[in-house]
């Protein structure tokens, strides 16, 4: 004959088996999509930044080709001069020189070169070519540039460059008209003096460059990096699949040239930092059911309200409740479970909070990344649609790092960054410091730093200027470009309007060095 202890502990038992059972199929389900959601955005954010990093190198290249468009505009006397050969050949001399050294400053370049529109010049094919070569840089003669005849209708269809009226482009890879054998992405410039078109000069950037930097992003274990043509169509995928065996996601970033970035990753590598977690959860579940039905063997009438805080606090969580209590008011095993519970819980909202932190924060100075400018970007562009906001912008930029890196390596390259940055952050202690780009940082002065940004600026420069870095007894000076705008709102409509006033008081401080140096 069964008691009635037997009967109340079968009805227990029972309820706390099918309990258990539902809540952690909840929680599992729930975990599930949650962790589905984080490796979405966690992946997005990756894109993010390799994507900024690849945009680095082309935003060399655009700011190459303007600093040649002004050199090349500001040194010719008149349109009419073009029409003496004389002075076209001395002008092109000094513009090629020229060329030649923001072209050696211009990481990926394979050629450069400048033509004139046959309308300018008298009717003659004029301008010039040079491509980087191994042992150093060969210049089309005046006979083969004539011979290429870039003003005939042929080659401006298959550029897709609309020469007249048109702006700045970028063209899609495509073999060199000047060398056939390699495979370019170029960027045009056209020229304009007296309301005349002149022309055109451009760079050509090396595809393979630009590959070898896909080629260099890791994707996690078994993800990859794809490069996309401008509608979307995948033009290099250094796999042969195009997809991943496994359950993934994918993230597509838009480049400057009009490409795009897409990472793919499985969810499996995304996650393996969390499933552990998940199983934690799921094994916590466990000991506390094995735990509760011992427990009522021996005291049934007290295992109740117990049980009820415990399934409380779980299904709490499958709810998304933030601020869960563990706690159950006893000094027996459930009690201990709780507590357990209690830590498990405070662990994972830890973990989360640090994979976030890791997203935001540059991995090589520790300042804040690419991903938390843009952020910064939005909320200062919200603050100036709904009011007057007080701030300014630096931009930072270390000079000659190419140059270092090629000389010393890539290990006092990265000191150089990590001593800039140190410096800004000694400096401006109650503004942001982010590293946009590979030697490039932005400063947001806000506080007594915007109060104070003439003084603290002199102070950095003469702290930059002093600074230097030893290698084998020999010392590296820090030099770094800095260019500085203030929010106004009398003409200042975004955030762009301030951070574009100061990259071009950068850039012209850096002409100005470079000029203090010759």
């Amino acid at each position: 004959m069964k008691t009635i202890q037997s009967k109340i502990l079968f009805v227990v038992i029972t309820a706390l088996i099918v309990i258990t059972a539902i809540v952690t199929s909840i929680a599992v389900g729930v975990t599930h999509n949650i962790m589905h959601k984080d490796a979405d955005r966690i992946l997005n954010n990756v894109s993010l930044k390799e994507a900024a990093y690849i945009n680095d190198m082309l935003n060399d290249f655009m700011q190459s080709s303007a600093i040649m468009e002004h050199y090349a505009i500001h040194e010719l006397s008149s349109v009419s001069a073009l029409n003496n050969e004389s002075y076209r050949d001395e002008y092109m001399a000094e513009i090629c020189h020229l060329f030649d050294e923001v072209a050696l400053n211009t990481a990926g370049t394979t050629a450069y070169y400048l033509c004139f529109s046959p309308e300018v010049t008298g009717g003659v094919t004029s301008g010039f070519y040079s491509k980087f070569k191994e042992d150093g840089v060969y210049e089309l003669s005046k006979e083969e540039f004539a011979e290429l005849d870039l003003f005939n209708a042929q080659f401006i269809k298959e550029s897709g460059f609309d020469v007249i009226g048109s702006g700045n482009i970028w063209l899609q890879p495509r073999r060199s008209t000047f060398a056939p054998d390699d495979t370019v992405v170029s960027y045009l410039t056209p020229l304009y003096k007296e309301n005349t078109f002149l022309g055109f000069l451009g760079f050509n950037m090396d595809f393979d460059y630009l590959l070898h930097l896909v080629n260099g992003i890791t994707v996690y274990d078994s993800g990859c990096a794809l490069l996309l043509s401008d509608d979307k169509e995948i033009c290099y995928n250094p796999s042969e699949n195009t997809k991943i065996a496994e359950d993934y996601t994918e993230a597509t970033t838009p480049l400057k040239n009009g490409m795009h970035l897409e990472l793919r990753a499985a969810y499996k590598d995304i996650q393996s930092g969390l499933r552990p977690m998940l199983s934690y959860i799921i094994g916590v579940f466990l000991v506390v059911l094995a735990l509760a039905i011992l427990y009522t063997f021996w005291v049934t009438h007290r295992i109740v309200t117990p049980l009820k805080k415990l399934t409380f606090a779980a299904a709490s969580i499958s709810s998304g409740v933030q601020d869960v209590n563990f706690v159950v008011d006893s000094k027996d095993e459930i009690g201990i479970l709780s507590r357990v519970m209690s830590d498990t819980y405070a662990k994972i909202r830890e973990y989360s909070a640090y994979i976030n932190a890791l997203a935001y924060r540059d991995s090589l100075t520790g300042i804040k990344n690419s991903t938390a400018y843009a952020e910064a970007i939005d909320e200062l562009n919200k603050e100036i649609n709904t009011g007057n906001p007080s701030f300014g912008v630096i931009v930072a930029d270390i000079n000659n790092l190419k140059k270092t890196n090629d000389t010393y390596g890539h290990d006092i390259g990265n000191e150089l960054i990590i001593h800039s940055a140190r410096i800004l952050t000694d400096i401006f202690k109650t503004s942001a410091v982010y590293r946009i780009g590979g030697d490039e940082f932005v400063v947001v002065l806000k506080g007594k730093d915007l109060e104070r940004h003439r003084t603290l600026i002199e102070k950095m420069d003469v702290t930059f200027s002093a600074d230097y870095i030893t290698v084998n007894d020999e010392t590296v000076p820090i030099s770094v470009a800095r260019g500085v705008s203030v929010f106004d709102s009398s003409i200042d409509q975004v955030y762009a309007d301030v951070f574009a006033k100061a990259d071009h008081a950068m850039y012209m401080n850096k002409e100005d060095m470079k000029a203090a140096l010759v």
